[in-house]
């Protein structure tokens, strides 16, 4: 594994699970911030678009339910860039 600053993946891991489960809000506006924070790593992760978008799209809908509309502005916008990033399909 490796050693982030003192951190191990393990221990960030752990981290995030325990977030999720007692401060649901903390661990959404976190996930929120690391992704509009490094859009640059989460475009170019070679997990599948459609798992992508499906986590996009639960971010906006917790967003949308707290009002916080200029976050789902944002992650819409990251989105459209999974768009016009994606490789082409080739047609023979």
């Amino acid at each position: 594994m490796e050693n982030n600053g003192g951190f191990n993946d393990g221990f960030i891991r752990s981290l995030l699970l325990t977030l999720e489960q007692t401060d649901y809000k903390q661990f959404m506006d976190l996930s929120y911030h690391v992704l509009i924070s490094s859009p640059n790593v989460i475009l170019m992760r070679s997990d599948a678009i459609e798992n992508k978008i499906e986590s996009i799209d639960g971010l906006i809908k917790y967003f949308e339910s707290v009002e916080e509309f200029e976050k789902c502005t944002n992650l819409q916008k990251l989105k459209s860039m999974l768009f016009l990033n994606a490789p082409l399909d080739d047609e023979d």
